[in-house]
């Protein structure tokens, strides 16, 4: 049998379509972490324009939040406040223009470069975003000031005379794309879950057809067909006379003669089941893992039960439990661990 006789049979073409959609919603992630992404790029080379004169700005009181700004320097940077002590931190700067006295926020790049070109005849020109002064650092900005003149000139109510309320970022970019970078990377890596569990879905799946020859998949077909057949549509499993189909992570078939040994199966994160399953091991060494049940499937415990039951009404051989003593006999037994 191969992947084209698989679809044509209704019940079990249900594991293709599942596979499917693993493939389409990983496609669709993938599409919307391009789109952000595009966006993303949009943002970043938007055309801000000429940039404004940064002490107009403040003369004319013009300024506002996030304008893309101008300033040159004339005198060597002067840092009265930071966040961070670390010698290479973003801080907050004195800036000169000639007579007028500015606030900047710096990268040590940035200041590295000012502090050796404003010596030079032309006095170099940065641009930024402009930016509300926080409170804590205009106090700090005040209390900065007057011990430089070694009178206490600025105050908060004439501050804005001298300094002005707004400050230039250079450090911040110009344009903020940062959720959609962040929302592109998510859904970059919610697809590629979704792609890989397509694949591992498919090989399953490929693997399950070539498990069974000719003659055992038309005994699997008429017994899939037979009225007596149990189907646990959440669990996406078919018990046959003879076999367990199971189609919750891709396609596979057990036969009951063939299962040694039976035992429950619960992944907790802190403290909470989040997902169960029955594992079911053969003689021939292999452990499946059937009726994958998570923890909001409330209404499948009851067959999660009946399952188990009806398994070993099939198979009355069946050691059950997943105890010390199960594992030593079935790793001596059967060389099972």
């Amino acid at each position: 049998m191969n992947l084209k006789e698989l679809k044509k049979n209704t019940k079990l073409n249900r594991a293709l379509q599942l596979n499917v959609r693993c493939l389409l919603a990983g496609l669709a992630m993938l599409v919307i972490a391009v789109v952000l992404f595009v966006w993303a790029y949009f943002i970043a080379t938007k055309d801000l324009g000429e940039p404004k004169n940064f002490t107009d700005l403040l003369a004319n009181s013009d300024t506002k939040e996030g304008m893309y700004a101008s300033l040159t320097v004339t005198d060597e940077p002067f840092v009265f406040a930071e966040y961070d002590d670390g010698l290479t931190s973003d801080k907050f700067y004195f800036l000169w223009n000639g007579e007028f006295t500015h606030i900047g926020y710096l990268d040590y790049s940035t200041f590295d470069d000012l502090r050796t070109k404003t010596a030079e005849v032309n006095s170099p020109t940065i641009t930024g975003i402009t930016k509300k002064i926080p409170d804590d650092v205009l106090d700090l900005a005040i209390e900065a000031y007057n011990e430089i003149l070694g009178v206490t000139l600025l105050t908060r109510d004439n501050c804005s005379d001298y300094l002005g309320l707004y400050y230039i970022d250079v450090v911040t970019p110009a344009y903020d794309n940062g959720i959609q970078i962040v929302g592109g990377i998510i859904f970059l890596m919610l697809a590629l879950i979704m792609l890989i569990v397509y694949f591992i879905r498919q090989g399953k799946t490929k693997k399950g057809i070539r498990s069974r020859s000719e003659s055992e998949w038309k005994k699997i077909f008429s017994e899939l067909d037979n009225d007596d057949t149990k189907f646990y549509k959440r669990l996406n499993l078919y018990l046959t006379e003879n076999y367990i189909v199971d189609l919750s992570n891709g396609l596979r078939i057990v036969e009951y003669k063939d299962i040694v040994w039976m035992y429950q199966f619960q992944m907790n994160q802190y403290g909470i089941t989040v997902n169960k399953n029955i594992v079911v091991a053969t003689k021939n060494k292999e452990k499946v893992s059937i009726a994958n049940m998570d923890n909001f499937m409330k209404r499948s415990k009851k067959d999660f039960e009946e399952i188990m039951n009806f398994i070993v009404s099939k198979n009355e051989s069946i050691i059950l439990g997943y105890t010390k003593e199960n594992r030593k006999q079935m790793k001596e037994q059967y060389g099972i661990k």
